[in-house]
């Protein structure tokens, strides 16, 4: 059952990685370390500028309750509650960010379509880690006095 926990893991880091990619952008805009002045990065500048320091630091905290949740199942913890904290708020600050202006002058009403397949496989996701908590934990047994 550790094998199932270790790629339940290594697709929650993957999760992460995912999710934190673009705040990623917006950190390295908002430090100054990137400064666009040609390509598709140019118009991501109006959303960057646009979008609330607070926003920003909740997504930190969903990307960042990825990895934990992600340590927890390989320390055979409970993990579930880490996991569907930071989806509900990845998700919940994703539709927030979809209903401002500069999101739609960015990325227009195409990408307000919601992803059913990912929604899926992320309800998958946490039924396999909710299924893998349920299982005991097999004591392993003290060898035996001679």
């Amino acid at each position: 059952m550790i094998w199932l926990r270790i790629v339940l893991a290594i697709l929650l880091l993957l999760q992460a990685a995912s999710t934190g990619f673009p705040l990623m952008g917006f950190a390295a805009y908002r430090l100054g370390v990137i400064h666009p002045t040609a390509g598709p990065a140019v118009l991501m500048i109006s959303l960057w500028s646009a979008t609330p320091d607070w926003q920003l630091v909740v997504w930190l905290a969903a990307v960042l309750l990825l990895p934990v949740a992600a340590l927890r199942l390989v320390l055979r913890r409970p993990a579930l509650w880490f996991y569907v904290a930071g989806i509900g708020l990845n998700m919940g600050l994703t539709q927030l960010m979809h209903l401002s202006g500069a999101y739609r002058r960015v990325f227009g009403t195409a990408a307000l379509r919601f992803n059913y397949d990912r929604l899926a496989v992320l309800v998958l996701v946490g039924l396999l880690i909710w299924w893998v908590e349920q299982r005991p934990v097999k004591a392993i047994s003290p060898p035996a006095s001679p």
